[in-house]
């Protein structure tokens, strides 16, 4: 015999339970927003950073490229032959980066860092630029 009073009292919690979820994704996705642009400014400090070193060494630098097809994304190329994108996962509350070299354009390496993790955005950034000039992220 099915006891529909558990069943509704199961059905009410999984219905706060939703609401919670929803509220906390939300709030979690302005943060992941501002999180992601204030990212985007510091990178541009970074790789001012990174290129001064290898002009001095001779070697290639590190590009911000402004792809139209990847708008809301950034995009860095390393050379000619690494490119790099980084972006924001609202959903999963994270910021996905995934480099990009031969053959074919595959993938080398990718790395997800945790908007409300242990890192900083000045952190992140730093992880980012290495990482491309690693050809990898540790």
């Amino acid at each position: 015999m099915t006891n529909y009073k558990q069943l509704a009292d199961k059905l009410i919690q999984r219905r706060t339970h939703a609401r919670h979820e929803r509220a906390t994704a939300a709030a979690r996705e302005i943060d992941a927003a501002q999180v992601y642009e204030r990212l985007k400014l510091l990178v541009g400090k970074e790789i001012d950073k990174a290129n001064a070193e290898l002009r001095r060494r001779k070697l290639a630098t590190v590009e911000r490229v402004f792809v139209p097809c990847c708008q809301g994304r950034l995009c860095l190329t390393f050379g000619m032959e690494l490119f790099c994108t980084v972006y924001l996962e609202e959903a999963k509350g994270q910021i996905r980066a995934v480099i990009l070299g031969p053959p074919n354009s595959a993938e080398i390496s990718r790395r997800e860092f945790m908007i409300d993790g242990d890192m900083s955005p000045e952190q992140i950034t730093a992880a980012i630029v290495s990482g491309l000039l690693m050809g990898e992220f540790a």
